[in-house]
């Protein structure tokens, strides 16, 4: 698929074409994680950490500025112990505004 791309290269932007050829000249490097046993594919250890820890709809949330402050902020409400255990169901709460159900 890679090759495909080369063959292709000059349909792209400047700056596209740049990293193809940046990614073609690193291409050893950047895959030999899947001919080593038990490699990482980062070296990063962090990185390394939440790309096989975290489930992937939470790495997801972690990629935009607003999503790594709103975890922040999330963190440190249940720290503070701000979001305590909730003491009705949403069932319940949405019973409270049906007074009278019609049973049959």
């Amino acid at each position: 698929m890679f090759a495909t791309l080369m063959v292709e290269i000059g349909s792209f932007d400047a700056v596209i074409q740049k990293r193809l050829r940046m990614i073609e000249k690193n291409w050893k490097h950047l895959t030999e994680f899947y001919f080593v046993e038990d490699a990482p594919a980062t070296n990063n250890l962090v990185e390394n950490y939440y790309s096989t820890s975290l489930k992937t709809h939470r790495k997801k949330q972690l990629r935009t500025e607003r999503g790594i402050k709103n975890q922040m902020k999330l963190s440190a409400m249940k720290r503070a112990g701000v979001l305590g255990k909730c003491e009705k169901t949403l069932l319940e709460a949405f019973l409270m505004f049906v007074p009278f159900l019609y049973t049959g």
